[in-house]
Formats: C-alpha cells, structure tokens, sequence
C-alpha cells in the first residue's frame, strides 16, 4: 500500500466505528503483517512522527519503527497525549496512544490499546452483502406481485440488488414501497426505495444491477439499515462472516 498520512479524528467518535475489544489483537495481526507506514499524531501540538509496526505482543506492547522523525524532535510526545493513526484498504485505523517510550535498540514502543476505531473514508460506506443465501431484498410491486432480490452490497441509506432482467421493468425514478430485508424468518420492518441508477451485471448478461436509496426512511428504516450495515463490517473484520446477523438488530 503507497504511503498516506491521514490525520485523526479528534472529539467523540460514534460508537459504530469501534472494533470488537475480543478480537482486537486478531484485527492488528491482520493490519500489521506487514503494515502502512503509520503516524503518532501529537493532540497538543499537532505534529507527528511517521512510524510503521516492527512487531507487537498481544499482552505488552506494540513496538514502532521510526520513519521519520519530527522537527522539534520527540520530547512532547513522551508526555502529550498523542494518537496512533494509520490508513488502511477498510478505512482509518485509531487508538489513543499509552506509555509511549523510547528503546534501547532505536524502536519506539507503547502499551496495546484496550480500545481502537475503524473510521470509514465515507459516511455512504458499502459493504459488499454476505456469502448468506438466506439473506435477500423482498421487493413489492403491487398486492400479490412481489420480487425476491439478490443483495450486492448495502450501506447505511441504501442498497445495490441484482435482479433478473425479465423480473420487471426498472427506471430510474421509479419508488418501490413496502419493501423488507429479510433472513430466514427474520424481516425488517418495510421501508421504500427510489431506484438511483441502472447498469448490466458484469457476471451474467441475463441480469441488471440497480442501485437503490432509502426514500423518505423512518427513524426505524434508517437504524435497521445501519445495524445491518454495521454488522456485516464488523462481522468481516473479525473474520466471522457467517455470523454477521447475530449483531443485526432485527434478525
């Protein structure tokens, strides 16, 4: 991955972005093995140092090559609060840095965190759907006449289906109501869409994606649609995909 310093997010974050504090050392081994050059963001002063992980123990320390070394040199950083940033493929990975400290062989070591957030590089993030055959799009046309979708990927206002190109005629503009999530039993509450844009599958000339939004969504839509957006992320991260509905809220 090409080097980039992303600076982090400073104030409260939404609890939606922080991982499982179960797997957080499983994610690290994920991101770090090998890993982006990193940055330690100095809260106070505004300056950092760029750093990338030489190695890291679950139960002590992370411990940092240093990159290059920041003007003023490192002194307000053993005693500033400072942030450990580093941009990855899934977003922006953070934590709050503690005992950060200089060692003897020339690296730089700090405790491991209890608590990091993965921050998403666009509020409208999509997550591709499952590998879940029971988790689909219920979409309604009209009373008795109602269409079983495949789900590409979804985000936290909008969803992208793959549909059979005979199933119905598709517009953009064209307002689906009523229509539901469902796995198994399980259903969301119903919500409508407003299809945005149109295009060919590019696996099978036979069928057409269709990119749709959450139109005029309830309070309920929108929470229903970020839990679920929100737990096949997390469930991906933590490497336990098949089990993403467990954190849904409707499922």
């Amino acid at each position: 991955m090409s080097f980039k310093i992303y600076q982090p997010d400073l104030g409260e974050i939404d609890p939606k972005y922080n991982l499982d504090s179960r797997f957080l050392f499983k994610n690290f081994e994920k991101f770090f093995s090998p890993g982006p050059v990193s940055a330690i963001f100095n809260s106070q002063s505004s300056q950092l140092i760029q750093v990338s992980i030489d190695n890291f123990d679950a139960k002590t320390v992370f411990k940092f090559k240093l990159e290059e070394m920041s003007q003023n040199g490192l002194h307000s950083f053993w005693s500033d609060p400072c942030i450990f940033v580093s941009g990855l493929e899934v977003g922006k990975l953070q934590f709050s840095v503690q005992g950060l400290r200089a060692l003897d062989n020339g690296l730089l070591s700090c405790a491991i965190p209890k608590e990091a957030q993965l921050i998403q590089r666009r509020e409208d993030f999509r997550v591709p759907a499952p590998p879940d055959r029971a988790f689909k799009a219920l979409i309604y046309f009209s009373v008795g006449k109602e269409m079983i979708s495949d789900i590409v990927d979804i985000s936290d206002k909008g969803i992208q289906l793959d549909i059979r190109r005979s199933a119905t005629e598709l517009e953009v503009g064209k307002v689906w109501s009523g229509c539901s999530l469902e796995r198994l039993q399980a259903r969301t509450s119903k919500f409508d869409l407003i299809i945005r844009n149109i295009r060919p599958s590019l696996i099978e000339e036979s069928r057409i994606r269709a990119g749709c939004e959450l139109y005029q969504p309830t309070r309920l839509n929108l929470n229903e649609f970020l839990s679920t957006r929100t737990a096949i992320q997390s469930s991906r991260v933590d490497r336990r995909i098949n089990y993403w509905y467990q954190d849904a809220s409707w499922c």
